[in-house]
């Protein structure tokens, strides 16, 4: 149980971040595995089942968004090849870098920040005229 909690709260950008992302060693969570979890009595089962569905649910309504054209910037292309550590690295940096300069930012959606930031890094590239 605990070892599928830490898939989830590892792996969760890389399966928020959809196909894209996806390399050859990404790790799906089932719908079984999310049941486990949920039916959990400890702690951390509770809290990562919560989380997930939390973060797919945001994940959902984010790419909404980005489909929309409501995300400034446009769409991201996140590499394939991407690994799941690099990807939280990037984005723990950037967060706290970001948060030092503009405490108020506190406050902003979440998802929404991590998209704006995956855009800015890994824009999809323009088509050419």
């Amino acid at each position: 149980m605990k070892s599928i909690a830490a898939v989830l709260m590892i792996g969760a950008p890389l399966l928020l971040a959809g196909p894209a992302a996806a390399g050859p060693e990404t790790t799906v969570i089932t719908a079984g595995d999310l049941q486990q979890l949920c039916l959990g009595t400890d702690t951390t089962s509770k809290n990562v089942c919560r989380v997930y569905i939390l973060g797919v649910t945001q994940g959902i309504r984010l790419g909404m968004n980005i489909a929309a054209g409501k995300i400034k910037g446009g769409r991201p292309c996140i590499p394939e090849a991407l690994s799941g550590d690099a990807l939280e690295s990037s984005v723990k940096s950037r967060l706290g870098e970001h948060l030092a300069r503009v405490p108020a930012d506190r406050d902003l959606d979440a998802s929404a920040f991590i998209a704006t930031l995956m855009v800015a890094r890994y824009p999809c590239p323009q088509p050419k005229p």
